[in-house]
């Protein structure tokens, strides 16, 4: 047994070779010659200082490592494109469909007076056969107008079938909207229901020609955006036949019940019917209109909306803040 200093209990004595074991190398720290403290190559034991006085990085197997915990929230998904899809389908559908129901109802009914072609069962005063054929001319021509029109207001046609919108497109201006805009001249001037009418008749046939014109110059320079906003005001004109069709017995009832008075009409049947035919044409002019510019207004709107507001993305789920490690200050 011998003795050791700094008042430390004497070590336990080992056979030749022996070496102490781990718990007992931790309980005690022996002193080198030069009175360093050995460092511990035990994976358990505290990292020694360096001679800088700075401590090295902890390779113990014992730290805990530093793990991050993810966000496990359900995340809000924006809508699928089929979904906005769909929506946008119903929406069209839902002003479209009436509009082709109500507009071929309408047609038919006013073609019956002239299919087929009668003198006697036309409904508009005729001065002659040459204004009853004119009348027949303008009515067949602005028909092709009204139909095709209607198959180019479907959106199916313009995404499913390019070649047939085109086609389409010719025929509803070369067939329809120039002939019928230009047999129309004459017969505003035949028409025998007063000056009110007849202007009404005369603005509405070269507003009606200027669009399509101006609709068709804009397609053959490719500038479609262009080209669809004049063909919406062109097609609102072609529909003001069905308008003024559709409003006018609005117009008989209101002149009726005036038709008596001494200071309106006086009993005169000729007088009233001529308010009638103008008010109902120019009404049914400024309806179109208005209806065109809130269709395209309404479009222009969602277009700007579109561009401002970009769809969010998905959003990722974010890493939680890291468990802090407490650091060993022990020596």
């Amino acid at each position: 047994m011998t003795a050791t200093g700094h008042g430390e209990p004497p070590a336990r004595a080992t056979a030749a070779g022996d070496r102490p074991t781990t718990r007992e190398a931790d309980a005690r720290r022996t002193t080198t010659a030069g009175g360093a403290r050995p460092a511990t190559t035990d994976s358990s034991a505290r990292p020694a200082t360096t001679d800088t006085g700075t401590r090295p990085a902890a390779t113990d197997s014992s730290s805990r490592p530093t793990t991050a915990h993810t966000n496990t929230r359900p995340t809000t998904q924006p809508p699928s494109a089929d979904r906005r899809h769909l929506r946008g389908r119903l929406r069209t559908a839902a002003w479209l469909v009436p509009l082709a129901v109500v507009t071929v109802l309408v047609t038919a009914r006013a073609l019956t007076a002239y299919v087929p072609p009668d003198l006697h069962t036309s409904r508009v005063p005729l001065r002659g056969e040459l204004h009853y054929a004119l009348l027949v001319a303008h009515i067949a021509t602005a028909t092709i107008a009204v139909l095709t029109g209607l198959a180019q207001s479907w959106p199916w046609l313009r995404r499913r079938s390019p070649a047939a919108h085109r086609w389409t497109g010719r025929a509803y201006f070369f067939a329809g909207v120039f002939p019928s805009a230009l047999v129309g001249i004459p017969v505003i001037g035949l028409t025998p229901l007063g000056l009110s009418n007849q202007a009404s008749l005369a603005v509405l046939d070269a507003l009606w020609l200027l669009t399509g014109i101006a609709g068709y110059r804009a397609a053959r320079q490719r500038r479609y955006a262009d080209h669809r906003v004049w063909m919406i005001r062109n097609y609102a004109l072609t529909l003001v036949a069905i308008t003024s069709r559709l409003i006018q017995p609005l117009f008989e009832h209101l002149v009726a019940a005036q038709l008596a008075d001494p200071v309106s009409y006086a009993g005169d049947a000729l007088a009233a019917g001529h308010d009638i035919a103008g008010a109902t044409a120019w009404t049914a002019l400024v309806l179109q209109l208005i209806a065109a510019e809130c269709l395209l207004r309404r479009r222009a709107g969602q277009a700007a909306r579109r561009r401002t507001t970009p769809t969010a993305p998905p959003r990722r789920a974010q890493p939680s803040a890291p468990t802090p490690v407490t650091p060993d200050v022990s020596v």
